[in-house]
Parts: C-alpha cells; structure tokens; sequence
C-alpha cells in the first residue's frame, strides 16, 4: 500500500514526525504530505506520546547535524502534538503488559521494546497501519501493517 492510498486509522511513527521538522532534510517534504493526510476524509491519524518523546534524543543527538538545541527541540515537539486532527494517545499499564508479552513471544530485546509498545498501542486502538521508514520493525506483528511513506513508488 502506499501512503498516498491511505484510509482509516493509522499511527505516525517517530522517524516520519522529525523529518517533518528538518527542513534541510530529503525527506522533510514527504513527511508534511504524510501529515497533511491528516485533512482527508476517511483518514485518521494519530501518535504516541512515545513518538513525541522519542523525538528529543533524535533531534537533540548526534543523529542530527547539528543537533537542535533543547529549547528548539521542545518547540518542535510541542508544535507536532498541537497539529489539528492529529490524535495523541496514552500509554496505559496495560499497554506495557501487552508490549512485554509482544517481546517475549518474538524474542525481542533491548530497545527493540519501543516498536513492540507502539505495536500493543495500535492493536488497543485498533490502528492497523503504521506510516513509518523503519517497516522491517514491525513486518512480524499480528494486527500491524507498515507502510513506509518514504519508498520509491513501483513503476
């Protein structure tokens, strides 16, 4: 599926919310469509207030040349989770219980965790499309299909 043929509820990975904020970067203007599908009928959109911590070690890191300040990543931040029609979800307890037993069962350690939270996120929520460059996180989950918005489109 392409991002552009998207419908109904989908989560905005973390990769795809910073790119959104560098304007410098080849993917910069790619990310805002992503986002602008936010105005489309029959589209929902939603993050994590994982996604929106997540952000300040990427965009305040080395990752990021250079680095953004703290109070330029903050502004960034909270200017992504004040965008009109994008939904901001909790994590819950049982979301945590829900993540671990996502780890346990496909042997997923360290911070490959993180993936599996926003996975048990999605399947509370009943989202079944991620929208993030990082697909191959999340191909194994039951409920969960990536769409990398960033692909080449097939000829």
């Amino acid at each position: 599926m392409r991002a552009d043929a998207l419908r109904g509820r989908a989560l905005v990975d973390t990769n795809v919310l910073i790119y959104a904020t560098l304007a410098a970067d080849p993917r910069h203007k790619r990310a805002r469509e992503v986002l602008s599908l936010r105005h489309r009928p029959g589209v929902e959109l939603f993050v994590s207030v994982q996604n929106l911590a997540e952000m300040y070690p990427n965009l305040t890191g080395p990752k990021n040349q250079p680095p953004d300040s703290p109070e330029l990543a903050c502004e960034k931040i909270r200017s992504i989770a004040r965008l009109r029609g994008l939904n901001i979800l909790p994590l819950t307890l049982e979301g945590v219980h829900h993540a671990l037993d996502l780890c346990v069962a496909g042997g997923v350690t360290r911070q490959r965790y993180f993936d599996r939270q926003l996975a048990a996120l999605m399947v509370r929520e009943n989202i079944p499309v991620v929208l993030t460059e990082n697909a191959a996180d999340f191909l194994d989950i039951d409920g969960v299909t990536p769409v990398n918005p960033f692909a080449e489109e097939p000829a």
